[in-house]
C-alpha cells in the first residue's frame, strides 16, 4: 500500500461552510476521470439523505453510478466486516446478519478481545460498540486483504461529520490514511453533539478533539490540514452570537450579506410568540424534550446539517441563564448546532424581557398592524 500527503486531506469547517456541497462536488469530479468508485459516508440515515439530495442537485436531478453513499455502520458492515467474516467466524460463511445498537449505551463488554462472543451476539448480529474494532481485527487477520479490497473499488472516500468518531474509528481511519485510497475527512468539532459508539480508546483524540488525531497524522506526512471557517449560511450577527455562545477554539466569520429587513438576534417575550410565528414561520428548536412547546419543534442535535430561514428558540435553564446572566454553556456544542441553523434570525421565546440587558438593545418588531418589543443582540465590530 503506498499512499500521498497531496491525497488526504482534514477539513475543518465552520457551520454553514458549504462542506456537503464540496465533497458531492469533488466527489462527481473524481469519478470522470477513473473507472473506480468514489464512497461518501456520514454517520447518520438523515446525513446519508442530505448527501444524496447535493448529489442530485449538482448531477441533473439523479445519483451518478460511481458515487457511492453509505452510513457509517452500512459501511463497516458490507465494506470491511461481511467480506472477511470468517477471520472470526471460521468457515461460516454469510453467518454475520447485521448491526445491533441495543447495547450502545449503557452496557460493558466484559468478553476478551478477539474472541467471537466479543463482537457477535446471540442472534449473529455485530455489536455496535464493537463495529469499527472488529472491522480492524478483520484487516489484521486476512493480512491487509480487507483494506487492499477497498483500494481496488474506491478511488477516493469522503467523511463526512469526522467529530462524530470515536474509539476504533480512529484506529480505522489511520489504516485507510496509509493506503493508496484518497482520503477527505470533514467535520466542525464545535459541532460534535453524537458518537458513532461509547468507547474509552483514543478519548482525547475524538469528539471536540479530533482535531488533534490529525494533527498527528499530518506531523506523520499522512495527512493536509485545510480550515474554511467562513460560513456562506448566516450573517454577521449571528455570527458573533455563535462565537460567543462556543468561544472555545477559533472563531468563525461569515461571507454571507443578505438583507431581509429582519435580520439578526432577537429576544420576543413569550406572549408574542402567536404574532411573530404567524408572521415570520421559523423553525422552532429547543435543546432536547425536556423543553416543553405546544408546537411542532426540533431538537439541536437532531437538526445539525440542517439550514432554515429563522429559527424561534425556547431556551432551556442554561441557555437562558447565557443570555440573561452571561453564564458560560459547560457543554456548547448542541447549543452552537442551533444557533447556526438560521440564515437570517433568531427569535428566543423568553418568559419575561428585562427593562435592560448589556449586549442587547431596545427594539420594535413590526408585524402587519402590531408592535411587538424586542430586545436585539449587539454584535462586535466587523474587522477588515
Amino acid at each position: 500500500m503506498s499512499s500521498s500527503i497531496l491525497n488526504n486531506k482534514a477539513k475543518m469547517s465552520a457551520a454553514g461552510s458549504g462542506k456537503t456541497w464540496d465533497i458531492c462536488h469533488e466527489a462527481l469530479e473524481v469519478v470522470t476521470h477513473t473507472d473506480k468508485r468514489a464512497l461518501i459516508v456520514t454517520y447518520t440515515n438523515r446525513g446519508a439523505d442530505s448527501v444524496k439530495n447535493e448529489i442530485r442537485k449538482q448531477n441533473e436531478n439523479v445519483l451518478h453510478p460511481q458515487v457511492i453513499i453509505k452510513t457509517w455502520y452500512r459501511f463497516l458492515l458490507s465494506d470491511l466486516i461481511k467480506p472477511y467474516q470468517t477471520g472470526l467466524t471460521g468457515k461460516r460463511i454469510n453467518h454475520i446478519k447485521t448491526v445491533d445498537f441495543s447495547e450502545q449505551f449503557g452496557q460493558i463488554n466484559f468478553n476478551k478481545a478477539g474472541t467471537y462472543s466479543r463482537y457477535i451476539n446471540a442472534g449473529r448480529n455485530v455489536r455496535s460498540n464493537q463495529a469499527s474494532e472488529l472491522a480492524v481485527l478483520l484487516n489484521e487477520r486476512s493480512r491487509g486483504k480487507s483494506i487492499a479490497r477497498l483500494e481496488e473499488i474506491y478511488s477516493n472516500i469522503y467523511f463526512d461529520e469526522i467529530q462524530d468518531m470515536a474509539g476504533y474509528d480512529i484506529e480505522l481511519l489511520r489504516l485507510l490514511m496509509k493506503s493508496s485510497i484518497g482520503i477527505v475527512c470533514c467535520g466542525d468539532n464545535k459541532q460534535a453533539t453524537f458518537k458513532t459508539h461509547v468507547a474509552k480508546k483514543n478519548k482525547n483524540q475524538t469528539g471536540k478533539n479530533i482535531w488533534e488525531f490529525f494533527r498527528r497524522l499530518e506531523e506523520d506526512g499522512l495527512v493536509q490540514i485545510e480550515r474554511n471557517l467562513a460560513s456562506r449560511r448566516f450573517n454577521w450577527d449571528i455570527c458573533c452570537f455563535a462565537n460567543a455562545v462556543y468561544p472555545q477554539g477559533e472563531a468563525i466569520t461569515t461571507i454571507m450579506e443578505e438583507v431581509t429587513g429582519h435580520d439578526g438576534v432577537f429576544l420576543i417575550e413569550v406572549s408574542d410568540v402567536d404574532l411573530y410565528q404567524d408572521y415570520y414561520t421559523p423553525q422552532i428548536l429547543r435543546f432536547d424534550a425536556r423543553t416543553k412547546i405546544n408546537r411542532p419543534c426540533v431538537n439541536f442535535g437532531i437538526c445539525k446539517g440542517e439550514t432554515f430561514e429563522r429559527v424561534l428558540i425556547y431556551p432551556n435553564g442554561p441557555l437562558n441563564n447565557f443570555i440573561l446572566k452571561g453564564t458560560a454553556l459547560g457543554s456548547p456544542e448542541k447549543y452552537y448546532v442551533g444557533v447556526t441553523r438560521p440564515r437570517y434570525s433568531i427569535a428566543f421565546a423568553m418568559k419575561k424581557l428585562p427593562v435592560r440587558l448589556n449586549g442587547y438593545e431596545e427594539t420594535r418588531i413590526h408585524i402587519g398592524s402590531n408592535v411587538i418589543r424586542a430586545l436585539k443582540y449587539q454584535s462586535t465590530a466587523r474587522s477588515n
